[in-house]
Protein backbone atom coordinates (compact mmCIF):
# COMPACT_ATOMS: atom_id res chain seq x y z
CA UNK A 1 0.00 0.00 0.00
CA UNK A 2 2.17 3.04 -1.07
CA UNK A 3 0.57 5.54 0.72
CA UNK A 4 0.98 3.54 3.80
CA UNK A 5 4.92 3.69 3.04
CA UNK A 6 5.10 6.83 2.42
CA UNK A 7 3.05 7.88 5.68
CA UNK A 8 5.27 5.72 7.33
CA UNK A 9 8.26 7.36 6.07
CA UNK A 10 6.66 11.22 6.49
CA UNK A 11 6.34 9.93 10.37
CA UNK A 12 9.30 8.96 11.12
CA UNK A 13 10.94 12.40 10.03
CA UNK A 14 8.70 14.35 12.82
CA UNK A 15 9.78 11.32 15.45
CA UNK A 16 10.62 13.47 18.13
CA UNK A 17 10.83 10.45 20.36
CA UNK A 18 13.97 8.72 18.61
CA UNK A 19 16.75 9.51 20.67
CA UNK A 20 14.93 7.99 24.26
CA UNK A 21 16.79 5.10 25.40
CA UNK A 22 13.16 3.82 25.98
CA UNK A 23 11.66 4.91 22.31
CA UNK A 24 9.89 1.81 21.48
CA UNK A 25 7.92 1.57 25.31
CA UNK A 26 6.93 5.69 24.75
CA UNK A 27 5.50 4.98 21.64
CA UNK A 28 3.74 2.29 22.65
CA UNK A 29 2.57 3.89 25.55
CA UNK A 30 1.26 6.72 22.84
CA UNK A 31 -0.61 4.21 21.21
CA UNK A 32 -2.45 3.03 24.21
CA UNK A 33 -3.88 6.78 24.92
CA UNK A 34 -4.98 7.49 21.52
CA UNK A 35 -6.74 4.18 21.07
CA UNK A 36 -8.34 4.97 24.19
CA UNK A 37 -8.99 8.76 22.90
CA UNK A 38 -10.15 6.86 20.26
CA UNK A 39 -13.24 4.81 22.30
CA UNK A 40 -13.95 8.04 24.29
CA UNK A 41 -14.80 9.54 21.09
CA UNK A 42 -17.23 6.68 20.02
CA UNK A 43 -18.46 6.84 23.67
CA UNK A 44 -19.42 10.70 23.54
CA UNK A 45 -21.25 10.31 20.41
CA UNK A 46 -23.73 7.28 21.97
CA UNK A 47 -23.94 9.46 25.21
CA UNK A 48 -24.67 12.96 23.07
CA UNK A 49 -25.78 11.57 19.62
CA UNK A 50 -27.13 14.82 17.63
CA UNK A 51 -25.39 16.66 20.72
CA UNK A 52 -21.99 16.52 19.47
CA UNK A 53 -21.55 17.58 15.91
CA UNK A 54 -17.73 17.86 16.01
CA UNK A 55 -17.99 14.18 16.72
CA UNK A 56 -16.64 12.75 13.25
CA UNK A 57 -14.29 15.46 13.42
CA UNK A 58 -13.15 14.28 16.02
CA UNK A 59 -12.67 10.95 15.17
CA UNK A 60 -10.84 11.62 12.29
CA UNK A 61 -8.34 13.44 14.14
CA UNK A 62 -7.90 10.59 17.06
CA UNK A 63 -7.60 8.29 13.96
CA UNK A 64 -4.87 10.20 12.67
CA UNK A 65 -2.93 9.88 15.80
CA UNK A 66 -3.31 6.69 16.17
CA UNK A 67 -2.46 5.98 13.10
CA UNK A 68 0.69 7.93 13.61
CA UNK A 69 1.91 5.59 16.08
CA UNK A 70 1.07 2.39 14.28
CA UNK A 71 2.97 3.20 11.83
CA UNK A 72 6.33 4.03 14.00
CA UNK A 73 5.91 0.72 15.70
CA UNK A 74 5.35 -1.17 12.70
CA UNK A 75 8.26 0.60 11.08
CA UNK A 76 10.35 -0.39 13.76
CA UNK A 77 9.81 -3.45 14.52
CA UNK A 78 8.60 -5.49 11.21
CA UNK A 79 10.94 -2.69 8.91
CA UNK A 80 10.62 -5.66 6.44
CA UNK A 81 7.32 -6.52 6.17
CA UNK A 82 5.17 -4.12 8.47
CA UNK A 83 1.78 -5.46 7.02
CA UNK A 84 0.88 -9.21 6.30
CA UNK A 85 -2.46 -7.56 5.22
CA UNK A 86 -3.35 -4.38 3.39
CA UNK A 87 -6.95 -4.83 4.01
CA UNK A 88 -9.57 -5.54 6.77
CA UNK A 89 -11.19 -8.92 7.33
CA UNK A 90 -14.14 -9.01 6.24
CA UNK A 91 -17.10 -6.42 8.37
CA UNK A 92 -18.92 -9.27 10.35
CA UNK A 93 -21.31 -6.72 11.87
CA UNK A 94 -22.56 -3.51 10.74
CA UNK A 95 -23.84 -0.13 11.82
CA UNK A 96 -22.72 1.41 15.21
CA UNK A 97 -22.66 -1.90 16.72
CA UNK A 98 -20.05 -3.29 14.16
CA UNK A 99 -18.45 0.41 14.85
CA UNK A 100 -18.44 -0.93 19.07
CA UNK A 101 -17.59 -4.40 18.23
CA UNK A 102 -14.33 -3.21 16.38
CA UNK A 103 -13.54 -0.90 19.09
CA UNK A 104 -13.73 -3.67 21.79
CA UNK A 105 -11.08 -5.51 19.70
CA UNK A 106 -9.08 -2.55 19.29
CA UNK A 107 -9.04 -1.85 23.07
CA UNK A 108 -8.01 -5.12 23.57
CA UNK A 109 -4.91 -5.91 20.86
CA UNK A 110 -3.84 -2.23 21.89
CA UNK A 111 -3.62 -3.88 25.61
CA UNK A 112 -1.86 -6.47 24.48
CA UNK A 113 0.86 -4.46 22.75
CA UNK A 114 2.28 -3.33 26.10
CA UNK A 115 2.18 -6.57 27.28
CA UNK A 116 4.40 -8.01 24.73
CA UNK A 117 6.60 -5.32 24.38
CA UNK A 118 7.33 -5.45 28.71
CA UNK A 119 7.29 -8.81 27.90
CA UNK A 120 9.95 -8.13 24.52
CA UNK A 121 8.09 -10.42 22.59
CA UNK A 122 8.62 -9.29 19.32
CA UNK A 123 6.25 -11.62 17.55
CA UNK A 124 3.78 -11.16 19.37
CA UNK A 125 3.55 -7.35 19.86
CA UNK A 126 3.82 -7.28 15.56
CA UNK A 127 1.03 -9.57 15.69
CA UNK A 128 -1.24 -7.56 17.68
CA UNK A 129 -0.37 -4.47 15.81
CA UNK A 130 -1.38 -5.95 12.53
CA UNK A 131 -4.78 -6.65 14.77
CA UNK A 132 -4.92 -2.77 15.20
CA UNK A 133 -4.15 -1.95 11.59
CA UNK A 134 -7.11 -4.06 10.81
CA UNK A 135 -9.52 -2.73 13.57
CA UNK A 136 -8.65 0.60 13.02
CA UNK A 137 -9.16 0.07 9.18
CA UNK A 138 -12.87 -1.44 10.03
CA UNK A 139 -13.83 1.64 12.05
CA UNK A 140 -12.84 3.60 9.47
CA UNK A 141 -14.94 2.34 6.79
CA UNK A 142 -17.80 1.58 8.82
CA UNK A 143 -17.92 5.59 9.42
CA UNK A 144 -17.39 6.11 5.50
CA UNK A 145 -14.12 7.75 6.22
CA UNK A 146 -11.01 7.15 4.18
CA UNK A 147 -7.70 6.64 5.55
CA UNK A 148 -5.61 8.15 3.30
CA UNK A 149 -7.06 11.30 3.62
CA UNK A 150 -6.69 11.06 7.57
CA UNK A 151 -3.23 9.90 7.31
CA UNK A 152 -2.24 13.41 5.48
CA UNK A 153 -4.54 15.05 7.41
CA UNK A 154 -2.69 13.98 10.35
CA UNK A 155 1.12 14.44 8.70
CA UNK A 156 -0.09 18.09 7.78
CA UNK A 157 -1.21 18.12 11.91
CA UNK A 158 2.19 17.10 13.15
CA UNK A 159 4.30 19.41 10.72
CA UNK A 160 2.17 22.06 11.95
CA UNK A 161 3.66 21.85 15.62
CA UNK A 162 6.88 20.27 14.33
CA UNK A 163 8.00 21.46 11.13
CA UNK A 164 10.94 20.14 9.15
CA UNK A 165 11.38 23.68 8.07
CA UNK A 166 10.52 26.29 10.25
CA UNK A 167 8.68 29.25 7.44
CA UNK A 168 7.39 31.92 8.89
CA UNK A 169 4.02 33.43 8.17
CA UNK A 170 3.92 36.65 6.31
CA UNK A 171 3.04 39.66 8.13
CA UNK A 172 -0.69 40.16 7.87
CA UNK A 173 -0.51 44.37 6.85
CA UNK A 174 2.39 43.76 5.19
CA UNK A 175 0.55 45.60 2.02
CA UNK A 176 -0.52 48.57 4.06
CA UNK A 177 0.65 51.87 4.41
CA UNK A 178 3.17 52.64 7.24
CA UNK A 179 0.15 54.06 9.77
CA UNK A 180 -1.98 51.38 9.61
CA UNK A 181 1.02 48.88 10.53
CA UNK A 182 2.28 47.14 13.37
CA UNK A 183 5.31 49.02 14.33
CA UNK A 184 8.56 46.92 12.58
CA UNK A 185 10.36 48.83 15.69
CA UNK A 186 9.38 49.87 19.03
CA UNK A 187 10.13 50.52 22.54
CA UNK A 188 7.92 50.55 25.18
CA UNK A 189 8.30 51.50 29.28
CA UNK A 190 6.51 49.14 31.71
CA UNK A 191 6.77 52.15 34.71
CA UNK A 192 5.70 50.68 38.15
CA UNK A 193 3.74 53.38 40.88
CA UNK A 194 1.54 53.36 42.99
CA UNK A 195 -1.79 54.68 43.80
CA UNK A 196 -2.44 53.96 47.94
CA UNK A 197 -1.65 50.48 48.79
CA UNK A 198 -2.31 48.97 44.77
CA UNK A 199 0.79 48.59 42.80
CA UNK A 200 0.10 49.45 39.23
CA UNK A 201 2.16 49.58 35.81
CA UNK A 202 2.02 52.23 33.34
CA UNK A 203 2.79 52.12 29.53
CA UNK A 204 4.80 54.62 27.95
CA UNK A 205 6.60 55.64 24.93
CA UNK A 206 8.52 58.60 23.59
CA UNK A 207 7.42 60.09 26.68
CA UNK A 208 4.14 59.04 26.68
CA UNK A 209 1.57 57.38 28.39
CA UNK A 210 -0.74 54.77 26.94
CA UNK A 211 -3.40 52.30 27.25
CA UNK A 212 -4.30 51.59 31.05
CA UNK A 213 -3.11 51.51 34.35
CA UNK A 214 -2.77 48.12 35.20
CA UNK A 215 -3.31 46.11 38.53
CA UNK A 216 -2.86 42.67 39.11
CA UNK A 217 -6.51 42.26 39.39
CA UNK A 218 -7.05 39.46 41.77
CA UNK A 219 -6.75 39.09 45.42
CA UNK A 220 -3.40 36.53 44.82
CA UNK A 221 -0.64 39.32 43.46
CA UNK A 222 0.79 37.07 40.18
CA UNK A 223 2.00 39.96 38.54
CA UNK A 224 -0.51 39.88 35.44
CA UNK A 225 -0.31 43.78 35.66
CA UNK A 226 2.78 42.88 32.59
CA UNK A 227 1.05 40.97 30.99
CA UNK A 228 0.68 43.38 27.76
CA UNK A 229 4.45 42.07 27.00
CA UNK A 230 2.23 38.99 25.77
CA UNK A 231 0.76 40.61 23.21
CA UNK A 232 3.91 42.56 22.41
CA UNK A 233 5.55 39.14 21.87
CA UNK A 234 2.09 38.30 19.65
CA UNK A 235 3.13 41.40 17.69
CA UNK A 236 6.65 40.29 17.22
CA UNK A 237 6.87 36.58 16.80
CA UNK A 238 2.80 36.43 14.92
CA UNK A 239 3.10 39.29 12.76
CA UNK A 240 -0.49 40.02 15.23
CA UNK A 241 -2.37 41.80 18.33
CA UNK A 242 -5.54 43.78 18.11
CA UNK A 243 -5.06 44.81 21.39
CA UNK A 244 -1.72 46.36 20.60
CA UNK A 245 -3.29 47.64 17.25
CA UNK A 246 -6.26 49.36 18.98
CA UNK A 247 -3.10 50.60 22.28
CA UNK A 248 -1.09 51.95 19.30
CA UNK A 249 -4.24 53.32 17.16
CA UNK A 250 -3.13 50.95 13.99
CA UNK A 251 -6.30 49.74 12.82
CA UNK A 252 -6.49 48.64 9.36
CA UNK A 253 -8.99 51.22 8.61
CA UNK A 254 -8.61 51.77 4.95
CA UNK A 255 -10.44 48.09 4.86
CA UNK A 256 -13.66 48.43 6.42
CA UNK A 257 -13.87 44.18 6.85
CA UNK A 258 -10.51 43.99 8.38
CA UNK A 259 -10.88 46.82 10.64
CA UNK A 260 -14.34 45.23 11.98
CA UNK A 261 -13.45 41.54 11.58
CA UNK A 262 -9.75 41.51 12.19
CA UNK A 263 -8.59 44.53 14.45
CA UNK A 264 -12.51 45.54 16.81
CA UNK A 265 -13.67 44.47 19.50
CA UNK A 266 -14.13 40.61 19.18
CA UNK A 267 -10.76 40.13 17.99
CA UNK A 268 -9.13 41.96 21.28
CA UNK A 269 -11.64 39.83 23.21
CA UNK A 270 -10.22 36.71 21.63
CA UNK A 271 -6.52 37.80 22.04
CA UNK A 272 -6.99 38.40 25.58
CA UNK A 273 -8.66 35.25 25.76
CA UNK A 274 -5.80 33.24 25.29
CA UNK A 275 -3.08 35.45 27.20
CA UNK A 276 -5.69 34.16 30.04
CA UNK A 277 -5.61 30.86 29.32
CA UNK A 278 -1.84 30.20 28.99
CA UNK A 279 -1.27 32.67 31.62
CA UNK A 280 -3.62 30.09 33.95
CA UNK A 281 -1.56 27.10 32.80
CA UNK A 282 2.29 29.09 33.20
CA UNK A 283 1.15 29.93 36.74
CA UNK A 284 1.30 26.10 37.42
CA UNK A 285 4.83 25.94 35.67
CA UNK A 286 6.61 28.56 37.30
CA UNK A 287 5.66 31.08 34.32
CA UNK A 288 8.17 28.32 31.85
CA UNK A 289 11.52 28.98 33.37
CA UNK A 290 13.73 26.78 32.74
CA UNK A 291 11.08 25.13 30.37
CA UNK A 292 11.63 25.17 26.33
CA UNK A 293 8.53 23.66 24.97
CA UNK A 294 4.47 24.46 25.56
CA UNK A 295 2.76 21.63 26.21
CA UNK A 296 0.96 20.51 23.09
CA UNK A 297 -3.17 20.52 24.31
CA UNK A 298 -2.69 23.97 25.56
CA UNK A 299 -1.16 25.17 21.76
CA UNK A 300 -4.42 22.75 19.84
CA UNK A 301 -6.59 24.87 22.68
CA UNK A 302 -5.43 28.38 21.11
CA UNK A 303 -5.80 27.13 17.93
CA UNK A 304 -9.30 26.55 18.44
CA UNK A 305 -9.73 29.60 20.27
CA UNK A 306 -8.55 31.71 17.19
CA UNK A 307 -10.44 29.95 14.75
CA UNK A 308 -11.88 32.06 11.95
CA UNK A 309 -9.61 35.21 12.51
CA UNK A 310 -6.21 35.57 10.40
CA UNK A 311 -3.77 34.09 13.22
CA UNK A 312 -5.53 31.05 12.26
CA UNK A 313 -2.66 30.63 9.43
CA UNK A 314 0.00 30.81 11.67
CA UNK A 315 1.66 27.15 12.71
CA UNK A 316 1.78 26.47 16.36
CA UNK A 317 5.13 25.96 16.57
CA UNK A 318 4.96 29.65 15.82
CA UNK A 319 3.02 30.31 18.81
CA UNK A 320 4.77 28.19 21.04
CA UNK A 321 7.78 30.76 20.36
CA UNK A 322 6.10 33.59 21.14
CA UNK A 323 4.48 32.48 24.53
CA UNK A 324 8.08 31.11 25.86
CA UNK A 325 9.55 34.67 24.64
CA UNK A 326 6.93 36.32 26.14
CA UNK A 327 7.51 34.51 29.28
CA UNK A 328 11.11 35.21 29.35
CA UNK A 329 10.72 38.71 29.02
CA UNK A 330 7.82 38.94 31.46
CA UNK A 331 9.93 36.82 34.20
CA UNK A 332 12.64 40.01 33.51
CA UNK A 333 10.22 42.21 34.08
CA UNK A 334 8.79 40.74 37.15
CA UNK A 335 11.98 40.17 38.67
CA UNK A 336 12.85 43.85 38.82
CA UNK A 337 9.27 45.42 38.81
CA UNK A 338 9.35 47.12 35.26
CA UNK A 339 11.65 47.54 32.70
CA UNK A 340 11.71 48.48 28.95
CA UNK A 341 11.24 45.82 26.16
CA UNK A 342 12.30 46.37 22.83
CA UNK A 343 10.21 44.71 19.84
CA UNK A 344 11.38 43.93 16.34
CA UNK A 345 9.94 42.66 13.77
CA UNK A 346 11.63 42.55 11.73
CA UNK A 347 14.56 40.58 13.15
CA UNK A 348 11.94 38.65 15.39
CA UNK A 349 13.44 39.45 18.79
CA UNK A 350 11.88 40.98 22.00
CA UNK A 351 14.63 42.55 24.35
CA UNK A 352 14.33 43.30 27.86
CA UNK A 353 16.57 46.92 28.81
CA UNK A 354 16.62 48.36 32.45
CA UNK A 355 14.97 51.41 33.55
CA UNK A 356 17.43 54.28 34.41
CA UNK A 357 14.95 56.44 36.02
CA UNK A 358 13.82 56.75 40.22
CA UNK A 359 10.63 55.61 40.30
CA UNK A 360 7.98 58.61 40.39
CA UNK A 361 5.93 58.95 43.86
CA UNK A 362 2.29 59.07 41.31
CA UNK A 363 1.69 58.30 37.80
CA UNK A 364 2.00 60.91 35.32
CA UNK A 365 -0.67 61.88 32.73
CA UNK A 366 -0.72 61.02 29.25
CA UNK A 367 -2.88 60.73 26.04
CA UNK A 368 -2.84 57.51 23.85
CA UNK A 369 -0.54 57.54 20.48
CA UNK A 370 1.23 55.90 17.86
CA UNK A 371 4.57 55.29 19.12
CA UNK A 372 7.34 55.74 16.68
CA UNK A 373 10.51 53.68 16.84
Amino acid sequence: MQWFDEYCDAAARTDQLTHRPNHVELLACGLFGEVGSLLTELKKERRESEAYPSYRNRVREEAGDLLWYLARLLKILAPRDYLNSTSPSALKVKGNDGVLAAAFSLGKSAGCVLETIHEQSRDNTVAHLQAIWERLQEIVNLLGLDLGEIAQENINKVLNRWPNEKTLTPFFDDNFSEEEQLPRKLLVEFRPTTIGEKELILLRCNGLNFGDRLTDNIDDPDFYRFHDVFHFAYVVFLGWSPVTRHLLRCKRKSNPSLDENEDGARARIVEEAVSAIVFSRAKEMHYYEGIEVVDYDLLKTIEEIVNGYEVERVALWQWETAILQGYRIFRQLRNVNGGKVRLDMVNRELAFEALSYRKPDSPAGGLAVRCQP
